[in-house]
């Protein structure tokens, strides 16, 4: 029970909250890594000590992220993601792969030397070894249709981002199996102009596709309040979860960052550039 009174229950537990919020535990499906460590050390040691840190933090259950990564680190992390899953009462649910087949033009803060188009011969062994992958993201590659078929016939959730598509991109994708959108509003466009001529964005395109689901980065800064009002409003809660998209620099305690493709600044992570927000 929830109350500002006395409980009336004979050897009940009372805990005074004082003031703050009571939620249910997180379930977090979209993170990179948190207290120094990141997934893509694909070891047990940085898996643990991450999970350990968002569970910190109001985390439950969790699937591990991987940003643009090599074959040999999908499938060390994969090996290491299936260990730990199979351990009594396991938090982690499942392998999330943010890439690496992405339009190089949205890439933000991913690794441009990991990137390239979906390659039947390279994904299909890894799906068919790994049955721990339950997240892949791609679109508007070459291939990408193909690859958001198979991998959703086979229980894996094919989302987009790091797109430029509009609504006949996403209408054709979502048909393929692409029913959720990573940190929408992020590494994709809205509402925009080809010299005289407007055209709807990726925005626009997700809001028009009804069933469609959305993740939101919801810190206040990756996106305004309006923003996440907007998306509340017009996808409810039900088509909507919010994510961290932590990166390893998360809850170190204020300790500096050794990574000189990022910076800490205004409470945010960014690329070193200022180029964009980096999780």
């Amino acid at each position: 029970e929830v109350t500002n009174c006395d409980l009336a229950v004979i050897g009940a537990e009372l805990i005074d909250v004082k003031g703050m919020y009571v939620v249910p535990g997180g379930v977090e499906i979209h993170v990179h890594g948190g207290g120094g460590r990141d997934f893509m050390e694909c070891t047990e040691d940085a898996f643990r000590a991450a999970v350990h840190t968002h569970m910190k933090h109001g985390t439950t259950s969790i699937f591990p992220t991987l940003s643009s990564s090599t074959v040999p680190m999908i499938q060390q992390a994969a090996e290491t993601c299936t260990k730990l899953m199979e351990e009594k009462n396991s938090p982690i649910l499942g392998l999330h792969l943010e890439g690496h087949y992405l339009n190089m033009k949205m890439a933000g803060g991913q690794i441009p030397e990991n990137i390239k188009n979906p390659d039947p011969n390279e994904y299909i062994p890894i799906v068919e070894q790994y049955h721990c992958i339950k997240r892949w993201m791609l679109l508007r590659t070459p291939g990408a249709m193909q690859f958001g078929k198979y991998i959703a016939a086979k229980g894996i959730l094919p989302s987009v981002a790091h797109t430029q598509a509009e609504f006949e991109d996403i209408r054709t994708a979502y048909e393929a199996g692409y029913t959720h959108a990573t940190h929408f509003y992020n590494a994709m466009p809205g509402f925009h102009k080809r010299r005289e001529y407007k055209y709807e964005g990726t925005v626009e395109s997700v809001y028009l596709t009804d069933g469609m689901t959305i993740e939101l980065i919801a810190d206040g800064i990756h996106l305004p309040s309006t923003i996440l009002k907007l998306a509340y409003k017009l996808k409810g809660v039900e088509h909507t979860c919010l994510v961290t998209d932590a990166l390893s620099c998360a809850a170190t305690e204020g300790k500096e960052i050794n990574d000189p493709r990022y910076i800490i600044e205004d409470g945010v992570c960014k690329l070193a550039d200022r180029s964009s927000l980096a999780g």
